[in-house]
């Protein structure tokens, strides 16, 4: 971690009380709260007994240290009460940042008094970094050091869009070209490309699931002792299915450091994805407590903690305070959790709300095809219990959610059949597909991205153009071919070039001249349309480039989650040999000779 350029020096706090009994008390109070304030790696802390000696300056101002801030203050007892006041100053001109109080009586004090030595450290954290991040945002980023970075990119990913995310990734890319061993930057990378505050790119998941693991992974090789950077290795192993490593991970943040909210409220998170609701539900307690003015989005954490716990009147209560359109799956647990606690109108209130938003952002204005919304919601909540996988499932069907039918059909089970290992069937037939692959077959019913998925199968080493796949080959009201034979030919070789590059990097482990690549190949018909003399409806094109690449990979990575849930064999390897973007194409390792 770079210097932070941060300090707090904690004057010795003062007995107000008359009592000297009470000076032990002020002593070690102080002492825990420079403990606690010392777990955050991100200030650095000057004990009380380094400023015993400091005398106090006759103008008033502060003493003459080598710190940023200061913090005071002291202990006054009358009769049974005891009250603990702080104040965060800034060191060189005096002026109060930050104050509070808390009262305890003789009693509990013991039982408490770690609690408020770690509200107050939490406090005196998230104050210096709102102060320092108002400072940085009104500076241009060439002027930042690593942490000024990290704080405004970190910020931006709380906004939860597409555009801030992109904003966030210059800023951890500044910070690493400040200091390349920057591991919090790689941190912010991971969630830049994993941020599940924001449903604006569900369609590139396995995409960036990938960057995100590898940034993820990165940070931990540099900096093992930050918690942030373990709690975020932690989310992403979750969704990886990789549950006990995840599990170490969690335990291992929260070890280092917890007071940090941020890393109090991923890990209950990860609690709850594990099945421990009273664990998550403490943590994600324990984080709006030590941070009253909290994101809004910290109580969704708590809502599924007490999903996974079955505390429904409580998940309805809790999770009505999460703004209507954080997080698409909100509603889809109000709408369960409404169902199991017998209040049938709020849950059909609820799914109404879940499938429009399904609609509007995840299937791009496609009408969800039966199965395709619950099989998203499995997949984006990674929950290790399968009781908690089918307490959900149970919920949203009592709240009217369409069941896949291959569910019920005898005919969509898996049987062993004689088949040549080279060849391999996808072939529909009225209305039904039927899939044979390693000796295995399943019949399954209709869904667009089989139909997309077939076309690949029919043509392999061949990219194709979502805008094809999509079937609009034309710009709406215009009768002249969206691509000319010309622009075809320079697109698809320009996308090998890409390719290329992109199989490299992978096998050189570049992730980031990867990336790059990878960018260039999702936007380049934005980029080339211009210089390929397509009519000047470049802009246009690109709008409509964009929906059905999206629209289009959407359904096709859903149609194969359907087929790896029937035929776990075929789901596996249409995963791997399968790309999306704004070119398609199946690759298999192997040639595989397919019936269509």
């Amino acid at each position: 971690m770079p210097a932070t350029d941060t300090t707090i020096a904690l004057a010795p706090f003062e007995n107000l009380s008359g009592d000297t009994t009470q000076d032990a008390l002020a002593r070690g109070f102080v002492e825990d709260v420079a403990a606690a304030l010392s777990r955050f790696g991100t200030v650095d802390v000057m004990y009380p007994r380094a400023l015993t000696a400091v005398p106090a300056p006759a103008d008033g101002n502060q003493p003459d240290t080598a710190a940023t801030h200061t913090l005071h203050g002291s202990v006054r007892r009358a009769g049974d009460v005891i009250r603990i006041t702080a104040q965060l100053l800034e060191a060189r001109s005096g002026r109060q940042l930050w104050a509070d109080r808390y009262d305890a009586t003789a009693q509990n004090l013991l039982a408490i008094q770690d609690q408020i030595a770690e509200r107050i450290a939490s406090a005196l954290a998230i104050r210096v970094d709102q102060v320092r991040l108002a400072a940085a945002q009104r500076q241009p980023v060439s002027s930042l050091d690593a942490y000024d970075c990290w704080l405004r990119g970190f910020d931006g990913l709380q906004r939860g869009t597409t555009d801030a995310d992109t904003e966030a990734r210059g800023l951890f890319a500044r910070a690493l070209q400040i200091d390349p061993k920057y591991a919090r930057a790689y941190a912010g990378l991971s969630l830049s490309y994993f941020n599940t505050w924001s449903c604006q790119a569900w369609e590139k998941w396995d995409e960036r699931e990938r960057c995100a693991f590898d940034y993820a992974h990165r940070a931990a090789e540099l900096n093992a002792s930050d918690a942030i950077v373990q709690v975020v290795l932690a989310r992403i192993l979750i969704y990886r299915r990789k549950y006990s490593e995840a599990a170490y991970h969690v335990d291992r943040a929260l070890a280092l450091n917890p007071n940090d909210t941020d890393v109090l409220v991923h890990a209950g998170l990860c609690r709850a994805a594990l099945g421990d609701g009273e664990s998550a539900l403490e943590l994600a307690t324990k984080a709006m407590r030590l941070y009253p003015a909290h994101p809004p989005w910290y109580w969704a954490v708590a809502a599924i903690a007490l999903f996974v716990l079955g505390r429904d009147p409580d998940v309805l209560n809790i999770g009505a305070r999460v703004p209507a359109n954080m997080f698409v799956d909100t509603a889809a647990f109000l709408a369960a959790s409404s169902a199991l606690a017998g209040d049938t109108e709020r849950a059909h209130r609820y799914l109404a709300r879940f499938r429009s938003d399904f609609t509007e952002r995840i299937t791009f204005g496609r009408a969800p095809e039966p199965g395709e919304p619950l099989r998203w919601l499995v997949h984006v909540n990674p929950f290790r219990r399968a009781q908690d996988i089918e307490r959900l499932e149970r919920g949203l069907r009592a709240a009217g959610l369409e069941c896949d039918p291959d569910d019920i059909r005898p005919e969509a089970k898996l049987h062993a059949i004689a088949h040549p290992a080279d060849s391999a069937v996808f072939r529909q037939h009225e209305g039904f597909w039927t899939l044979a692959f390693d000796s295995q077959a399943v019949q399954l019913t209709h869904q667009k991205g089989f139909s997309d998925i077939a076309r690949m199968l029919e043509r392999p080493g061949t990219e194709i153009h979502v805008l094809e796949l999509a079937d609009r080959p034309a710009e709406p009201g215009g009768n002249d071919p969206v691509l000319d034979e010309r622009a075809r030919r320079e697109i698809h070789q320009r996308a090998r070039e890409l390719q290329r590059e992109i199989d490299e990097a992978d096998t050189a482990h570049d992730r980031g001249r990867a990336e790059r690549a990878r960018e260039e190949l999702d936007h380049i018909v934005e980029e080339l349309s211009g210089a390929l003399g397509l009519g000047g409806r470049s802009r246009a094109l690109g709008s409509m480039a964009e929906r059905a690449r999206s629209a289009v990979t959407w359904r096709i990575r859903s149609a194969i989650k359907k087929i790896a849930k029937a035929h776990p064999r075929l789901g596996r390897h249409l995963d791997n040999a399968v790309r999306t973007g704004t070119f398609c194409m199946y690759l298999p390792e192997t040639p595989i000779r397919w019936a269509v």
